[in-house]
């Protein structure tokens, strides 16, 4: 099956107007699509693999990729690193991978994140017992170490690279799995997973018609919960989710949490395929079952939008692909009557041969022609088409420009024939400088315009982050029946409490709430300033020249809408409640109740400020990202100013001379107007040509509008 063949299209289409401009224009003006063609050439629909651990996103991804057994699947653990396949991206090598590690920063930040946290909670609370707070880094730490021995320091911050891949291979990086620790076998299980910062294996795949990055995630419910926020990083970059739900669960509360942030973003799709169908009993009648099920209890809880949901075995798909001696006799038991039956009921017939009918059963080609539909008319023709856009406003800045040459040429060979050369002279210097002051005032446009764009991201960001603070702030103070109660029962119980875990789904959903509603405001003033700046820039260019500049549009900009996944990295606050020396501190009755809500508000503000802070770099980097694209349409207008007047500065210095000449001297007149139209028909041509491809730009636009 062919994924994304629509989109092959669109990208070829584009890079042959690409190709076709540079022939259209001169040397100079090529430098203003080549970083177009380079945005271009990395273009790649990046597709995020989820779900919870142990619902079969490894399986599916090698069903998917047809790779069987690459990706690792049945070890125990699991996957613990975000792994990257790079399919058919133009600029990667053909085979191989590059693993990442930790730096000194990340690491610092893993092992001794906590390490101001413990300070902290020992200054306001003496007493308590912070060592679980410093457990599952020390053991990551631990473990890595035993792995890695003498080597464990020069890894951070550099990267393994190979030129070819094995599923061996890919285990020792990214599987958090028991392995031997004993003797440190380099073919070890898992030796430098602890270490990995991300893994990106290359591969060429003829299905995927266009560049793909497929990722694949650690489950959101990975009790190594610090690989949720590089989970939830990768999630913010992908603009295709596949979430993955076991038949046997298909749906808990961590699912639906997933889905619902991710399925508000609009520029964003999200796909479902209920797993592990062939585990069910009686599934040819229990899958529509759990599909409706899923279906309604989506719709509930996220109204208003309409999911594809797909259902299947990445099972099945996979005993397609296995050659061990084993798979024949796991086919054989796995086609069964009640599989014809499912087959029937679900597809209408049943294929003779029977590694058809494990596959059809499988959903495989359901899923790939879902994501294939999802990227040919979602994130495909969202992005290239700001590219498109891009291309349109260069090439509109380019006629501009070329029109004013060859009028200002006109405009020569006409005083020569007057015999008026001196005038053509004075003329040239007089538009010079009418052109000079234009773009004194369109800089000066641009320039203010930016200032305001600085300022109203500044406020943007300072205010979200007080309101952020502020949020957790006040949900800590709701908590105090939670404190008092657990207080009150430790003190009865005379012994050591156990850590009092908040669960802060609640607010999270403020967060969001909170984030996406700041992010549509400053989008809003953002739009405001861009486009009173390209409407002041056009008024100032058609005061002086006839051309519109309609091409320069502020259309398919990045980032409509946005919702961080980040809210997503913490699922509770944890405060450790151990007495050992503690409830002496909490008896003295300087020391009450009020005094510990506001030391740990204190404490959880300290531990929910890196997330919250993670939180604020992606809304910065998503409005700048925004604001980037539209100022750099805008500023097609200042490039074709600029070169307008450099072109005719150029022109008087090397002309003055020789027009100050031809009064005298026929000779150099018919020799001058010979050139000077010459150059003329040549940027006649190049007009006719930007035309057309400015024309087909036009059509494809209108076409995919229909």
């Amino acid at each position: 099956m062919k994924i994304a063949p629509r989109q092959r299209q669109e990208l070829d289409f584009l890079r042959e107007t690409l190709d076709a401009l540079d022939g259209a224009v001169d040397r100079k003006t090529r430098a203003n699509f080549r970083e177009i063609r380079e945005r271009l050439d990395a273009w790649a629909a990046r597709v995020a693999v989820i779900g919870q651990v142990k619902a079969g996103k490894s399986t599916f991804l090698n069903a998917f990729l047809n790779m069987h057994d690459f990706l690792p699947s049945d070890v125990n653990p699991w996957t613990s690193v975000v792994t990257n396949m790079r399919i058919n991206l133009p600029s990667d090598p053909a085979s191989g991978a590059r693993f990442e590690f930790f730096d000194e920063s990340d690491w610092a930040e893993i092992i001794d994140g906590g390490s101001r946290i413990r300070k902290l909670t020992e200054q306001l609370l003496p007493g308590f017992d912070t060592e679980v707070l410093k457990r599952q880094s020390e053991e990551m730490r631990d473990r890595a170490q035993a792995r890695l021995g003498r080597h464990y320091h020069a890894l951070l911050g550099s990267a393994h690279d190979y030129d070819f891949l094995t599923a061996d291979l890919l285990q020792r990086y990214v599987c958090a799995g028991p392995g031997s620790d004993a003797g440190l076998d380099r073919q070890s299980l898992g030796r430098y997973a602890a270490l990995t910062k991300v893994a990106n294996t290359y591969m060429r795949n003829p299905e995927f018609q266009v560049p793909t990055i497929v990722t694949d995630t650690p489950g959101v419910n990975d009790p190594f919960l610090v690989r949720d926020e590089f989970t939830c990083r990768s999630l913010d970059k992908s603009d295709v989710f596949v979430v993955v739900l076991s038949a046997h669960q298909p749906l808990t509360d961590v699912d639906i949490a997933l889905i619902r942030i991710l399925a508000r973003q609009d520029s964003k799709d999200v796909v479902i395929f209920v797993n592990r169908i062939d585990e069910l009993e009686d599934f040819a009648h229990s899958v529509p079952r759990v599909v409706e099920d899923v279906s309604r209890r989506l719709s509930r809880a996220i109204p208003g939008i309409t999911f594809n949901i797909r259902a299947g075995s990445a099972y099945l798909a996979d005993l397609t692909l296995s050659d061990d001696p084993e798979a024949e006799a796991e086919r054989a038991a796995a086609d069964t009557p009640e599989l014809a039956e499912y087959l029937r009921a679900t597809y209408g017939r049943v294929p003779e041969d029977r590694l058809d009918r494990l596959y059809l059963a499988s959903g495989m080609d359901d899923a790939k022609a879902v994501l294939s539909s999802v990227i040919d008319n979602g994130v495909g023709c969202n992005q290239l088409a700001q590219i498109a856009e891009d291309i349109r406003a260069e090439i509109n800045g380019t006629q501009f420009v070329i029109r004013r040459e060859r009028d200002s040429l006109q405009m020569q060979v006409e005083s020569i024939g007057k015999d008026v050369a001196e005038q053509a002279v004075g003329e040239l210097e007089t538009e010079i400088e009418a052109i000079r002051q234009i773009l004194a005032r369109l800089e000066k446009i641009v320039e203010t315009a930016d200032t305001q764009m600085d300022k109203v991201l500044g406020k943007a960001w300072s205010g979200l982050e007080g309101r952020l603070m502020s949020r957790i702030d006040s949900f800590v103070g709701d908590q105090r029946p939670v404190f008092e109660e657990r207080l009150f029962r430790s003190e009865i119980a005379k012994g050591p409490a156990r850590a009092l875990e908040i669960d802060i789904a609640p607010l999270q959903a403020e967060i969001e709430t909170e984030v996406v509603g700041s992010y549509d405001k400053c989008r809003a003033a953002a739009d405001v300033i861009l486009d009173n700046c390209i409407h002041s820039c056009r008024q100032t260019i058609a005061d002086r020249f006839e051309d519109p500049t309609e091409n320069i549009r502020l259309q398919d900009l990045p980032y409509e809408q946005f919702n961080s996944t980040l809210t997503l990295a913490k699922k509770s606050l944890r405060v450790e409640m151990i007495a050992d020396r503690g409830w002496a501190f909490w008896r003295r009755p300087a020391l009450n109740v009020e005094k510990s809500i506001a030391a740990l508000k204190t404490l959880a503000g300290e531990e929910m400020r890196p997330p919250v802070e993670k939180i604020l770099t992606a809304f910065n980097e998503a409005i700048t990202e925004r604001a980037t694209a539209g100022n750099g349409r805008i500023r097609v207008m200042l490039r074709m100013i600029e070169a307008s007047l450099a072109e005719r500065t150029h022109r008087l210095k090397k002309d003055k001379a020789e027009l100050q000449q031809i009064a005298g001297d026929p000779e150099i007149q018919r020799r001058m107007v010979m050139r000077l139209q010459s150059q003329m028909e040549v940027l006649e041509r190049r007009l006719l040509d930007l035309s057309a491809l400015d024309g087909s730009l036009a059509r494809a636009d209108l076409s995919k509008a229909a």
